[in-house]
């Protein structure tokens, strides 16, 4: 097996395919977020940190609740934060896997990262460590479910995706689904978690952000022989149509507090 070379190294994080994909992504998956942030309780004065802040989007609302002079966001690209700065957010080049903590917080977040890296426990008890007592640690974190795909070409889609994400990337899609014992295994308490499976509507946001997120594979995965032209122009047709509806894709949102 290849060694994986992981997120930033597979993907071209500052190309404007990206961040078509990532505003696809926020508005599929910013509501579950945000209620998320609103079930914290995030309020004015609270420091906050977001890792790996990508389009922005829950940087920003961070700026909303706590105000902008309290929040963090950090990444290891910053194409597409320059909206964040001019909000008075502190935007940082930060690798969360080995730079040290930008500050204490009362709430730090992440979304769709940790899965992506190798040594998940290890980040998660270094984000812990970032919290002040009685702070809390919000993770969502995704995972495909191929097997519950309506369509044979998206189920194969889904499922050269995910097996290429872990063979390249490093990534773990199965991981979202032992949350949230691995904050329990960090020290937090009161932890907690909840799925979210939404339809993904041909044509719609939810699909077509799968679309463009299997498109990150495909050189790869033609080149390879695990899937070919055929089946993914017909796996992107059906992302296309209206009438094709499928859930082969969950996030899990875990949270857990400093004693």
């Amino acid at each position: 097996m290849a060694q994986t070379i992981g997120w930033n190294n597979f993907v071209d994080t500052a190309a404007q395919a990206e961040h078509r994909r990532l505003r696809l992504l926020e508005e599929s998956f910013d509501p579950f977020s945000f209620r998320q942030l609103d079930s914290a309780g995030v309020r004015p004065g609270w420091q906050c940190l977001e890792v790996g802040a990508g389009a922005g989007s829950v940087a920003a609302r961070l700026a909303e609740l706590a105000g902008p002079e309290n929040v963090v966001a950090t990444d290891l690209s910053h194409a597409f934060l320059g909206p964040l700065a001019e909000l008075g957010v502190r935007v940082l080049h930060h690798d969360v896997t080995t730079d040290d903590a930008p500050g204490e917080f009362d709430l730090i977040h992440t979304r769709f990262v940790l899965e992506h890296l190798s040594d998940r426990a290890t980040v998660i008890k270094r984000l812990a460590s970032w919290l002040k007592p009685g702070g809390r640690l919000l993770i969502e974190i995704g995972t495909t479910l191929p097997e519950l795909s309506s369509h044979p070409a998206t189920r194969q889609a889904m499922t050269v995706l995910a097996r290429v994400m872990t063979e390249r990337v490093g990534t773990a899609p199965e991981w979202a689904r032992t949350l949230p014992v691995p904050l329990e295994e960090a020290g937090l308490i009161d932890c907690a978690a909840e799925g979210l499976i939404l339809p993904a509507r041909g044509g719609q946001p939810l699909a077509s952000w799968l679309k463009n997120t299997v498109k990150l594979v495909e050189d790869h995965a033609l080149t390879t022989g695990l899937i070919t032209r055929e089946v993914l122009d017909e796996a992107y047709a059906a992302y296309d149509t209206p009438s094709f509806v499928d859930y082969a894709w969950m996030t899990v949102a875990a949270q857990g507090r400093r004693a």
